[in-house]
């Protein structure tokens, strides 16, 4: 198994990744929802990703280029005058099943620690879906502790 960054050539077996951490995530909770059509087109700004300097993406690459896993990370700049203004955030970070448990994820962030320290970042979080309990705990061995519980209401319009 091989940790690396993602490369152009990752798109394709990246793409099918982000189908799975969204199937996955509408599995927990049935007010998660995804945009299946912009999940569908994930290659296409994926594409983009990969360029930008702000971004990085680790995979967990099985060999002749099949992914079993994923780690995406970027900076998020606060203009509330928050200090440090300038976060690290963890987009997305997803192993299939059959790979959660086996220590693939650490070093993809290891690779993240170093990449947010290259770039000045101190500061890292990121969002777990409540009841993703796996995840959750996982955050939890990885260092992460509880920061900010945001709060979610459905607006809906009453009928006149």
């Amino acid at each position: 198994m091989e940790i690396r960054r993602a490369v152009d050539t990752d798109i394709p077996e990246l793409s099918r990744l982000v189908q799975g951490i969204a199937a996955y995530h509408e599995s927990l909770d049935e007010r998660v929802r995804y945009d299946w059509g912009t999940v569908r087109k994930s290659a296409e700004w994926l594409a983009v990703v990969l360029k930008r300097d702000h971004h990085a993406v680790w995979v967990a690459d099985f060999g002749d280029g099949a992914l079993v896993g994923y780690l995406w990370v970027h900076l998020r700049r606060y203009r509330d005058a928050r200090i440090p203004p300038i976060w690290g955030y963890i987009a997305q970070a997803f192993l299939e099943e059959r790979w959660r448990g086996q220590g693939l994820m650490r070093p993809m962030l290891d690779g993240a620690r170093e990449w947010f320290l290259e770039k000045g970042v101190t500061h890292v979080s990121l969002g777990v879906i409540h009841r993703n309990w796996i995840g959750s705990s996982a955050w939890y061995k990885f260092g992460f502790e509880d920061y900010n519980h945001e709060r979610l209401l459905i607006l809906k319009n009453k009928a006149k």
